[in-house]
């Protein structure tokens, strides 16, 4: 089984840690019959270009990987196993995470314009404006670090191709992205800086795993899988284009021309067939609670329900109160779940008004302790 997320040589990205005993999971067989996840089974569907088997459950994916770093990661063909006696554990429970698998398209990789795959991730909505690229597996020039798995061996022309790591025949036909662990984007960083911030190490930079923020307790999630089209004359990075031209050019604005056509290769097409919760937040820590977004931008991609703040590692029961940096109160309400870490706020004062730009104090009281802190609205 592939895995994300962990070190590569000259670039560092944050590793998902081996937890013994963390909770209750699903074991392999579990996840096998899971809908969607049938992709050891016997009959499970395979790619059908351009359609990609893809699904979802909550927890963290883990392969023995998290044990052997450094061995190429197509050549694990199980997932992981505790010790000899203990019943397999192959998914670790983590705060706010969901694994999503897709199956691999061989036939798709060894195409001249295969430029990698997209992952897209849809909350509360399946909404195709509000969805947001949260990672890419690229082939693209200068992307090699985004493609950290076997390739298609393409030496029989392509008709039959298997997947290589090196000289060895790879295992890795599922990819497992983690979210929020995988995901996020690379930037360079300095390594050494002064007090004032200025770089000491020009030229001995390394790229970080910038991740943003993961999947959220309490919120339906959707994932969709798409292709993305290989680079040629510009760096565009768009999506494949497959015509639909399947009911004889009927649905094509211009007939005949397939470049007026429909796209199959589109994220209502290689959606997970049900919604997914992440699983649950960590456990309450009055030091810890924060709001976010933070700072809260209007129509921010992930607000599919609009208007809408959390305050997020509360305990079972508090009460929050929101003031203006002048004192004022703005808004006062209770949180009472016993499940969920979070409470929401619509960014309205108590008169039902939508509150203005600025900096906003809130302060929770729970029992015996009391916590307060600060965000920002920016309209």
């Amino acid at each position: 089984m592939i895995r994300f997320g962990r070190f590569i040589l000259g670039i560092v990205i944050p590793a998902l840690a081996l937890v013994a005993g963390a909770g209750v999971a699903p074991s392999w067989g579990q996840i096998g019959n899971t809908p969607g996840c049938e992709f050891h089974e016997p009959g499970a569907a395979h790619p059908a270009f351009p359609r990609i088997p893809v699904c979802a459950f909550p927890g963290a994916y883990q392969d023995s990987t998290v044990l052997v770093p450094r061995k190429c990661s197509g050549l694990f063909s199980e997932p992981l196993h505790q010790e000899p006696g203990h019943v397999p554990d192959s998914v670790r429970v983590q705060p706010r995470t969901i694994t999503v698998r897709f199956w691999r398209d061989r036939k798709a990789e060894v195409r001249p314009d295969f430029g990698g795959y997209r992952i897209w991730r849809f909350t509360n909505s399946t909404d195709t404006t509000k969805k947001v690229l949260i990672r890419r597996f690229s082939r693209q020039l200068g992307d090699e670090r985004l493609w950290r798995f076997s390739f298609a061996d393409t030496s029989n022309g392509g008709t039959t191709p298997n997947f290589y790591c090196g000289s060895e025949l790879a295992n890795d036909s599922v990819v497992t992205f983690i979210d929020p662990d995988s995901n996020g984007h690379f930037e360079k960083q300095c390594r050494r800086r002064d007090n004032v911030g200025r770089c000491l190490s020009i030229g001995d930079s390394v790229y970080r795993l910038v991740a943003p923020p993961g999947p959220h307790d309490g919120f339906r999630t959707w994932y969709s899988v798409t292709y993305e089209s290989l680079n040629r004359n510009e760096n565009n990075y768009e999506e494949l284009f497959v015509p639909d031209t399947l009911d004889n050019f009927e649905r094509c604005g211009t007939l005949g021309d397939p470049g007026s056509c429909p796209n199959l290769n589109n994220v209502l097409a290689n959606m997970t067939p049900a919604p997914v919760e992440p699983t649950s937040g960590p456990a309450p820590n009055p030091l810890k609670v924060v709001a976010v977004p933070n700072p809260y931008r209007a129509s921010e991609a992930w607000d599919a329900q609009g208007k809408e703040l959390h305050f997020i590692n509360l305990p079972p029961r508090a009460r929050i109160r929101i003031y203006t940096v002048a004192g004022d109160l703005v808004a006062d309400f209770e949180h009472n779940d016993p499940l969920r870490d979070f409470a929401r706020w619509d960014l309205k004062n108590s008169m039902g008004e939508e509150v203005a730009s600025g900096i906003y104090m809130f302060r929770v009281e729970a029992d015996q302790y009391s916590f307060q802190n600060r965000f920002v609205v920016i309209r």
